[in-house]
């Protein structure tokens, strides 16, 4: 099959404005009600359902029926790495680095960058912070063409009460560059897991309305001060 024209209708399935906002959404990692997204989207129900199912028939969402509901997601890890990476090629197109700075650093924006959600991995200030101290301590090992944790990472996480769900063998950890920090955080199996038990922890909590990850006193004592900075 010729690429030029599967790409130019992926491109125009994102270029909506009312797409856009809604791959946005689900780029949390969470599953969504057509509702909830047209509630967010600022759009009807009935403009909301043309548009989700156009994103389904492109391979840029899923669906998942359960009962008499039907919840969206992006249809996978790829397709939430090819946002993220929109994202920091649009920001890259400001013509002074300043406002890349002064955008960020907008009140709207402060909490998003310290940390956020990014299809189910821990992603920001907090995301990236994390990726270095795991490498940094040797926590880290090559695992074919990805990476996993070491079983003393495990256990040393186990002992701060991070209970890590077992992932199946695969993508279990690699590298994903950061829209705001524009350096390396963790994605793949056993990093959402990693975002899992420190939401169960409650060292973070989610904002229902973003992707931003708010962190608790809690996870400012035991997390920050505590298992990044020991």
């Amino acid at each position: 099959m010729n690429a030029e024209p599967r790409l130019a209708r992926i491109a125009a399935a994102i270029a909506d404005p009312t797409r856009a906002r809604t791959l946005a959404r689900l780029l949390d990692g969470r599953l969504h009600t057509a509702g909830e997204l047209a509630t967010h989207a600022g759009v009807g129900a009935a403009t909301m359902s043309a548009h989700l199912k156009l994103l389904v028939d492109e391979g840029l969402a899923r669906v998942r029926p359960q009962g008499r509901h039907r919840y969206f997601g992006l249809a996978d890890g790829d397709v939430a790495h090819a946002l993220e990476a929109l994202l920091r090629v649009a920001d890259g197109r400001d013509a002074e680095p300043a406002a890349d700075i002064r955008r960020w650093q907008r009140p709207e924006m402060r909490g998003l960058r310290h940390a956020r959600s990014c299809y189910g991995h821990l992603a920001g200030e907090l995301g990236v912070r994390l990726h270095d101290v795991l490498c940094s301590r040797g926590w880290v090992e090559r695992a074919g063409s990805a990476e996993r944790l070491t079983d003393t990472a495990r256990a040393a996480l186990q002992a701060q009460g991070l209970e890590l769900a077992t992932v199946a063998a695969g993508r279990a950890l690699y590298p994903c560059v950061d829209w705001s920090e524009r350096r390396e955080h963790f994605a793949g199996a056993e990093a959402v897991a990693l975002l899992e038990a420190l939401l169960a922890r409650g060292w973070l909590r989610r904002r229902d309305t973003s992707r931003e990850l708010v962190l608790t006193p809690t996870g400012q004592r035991e997390f920050v001060d505590g298992l990044l900075a020991g």
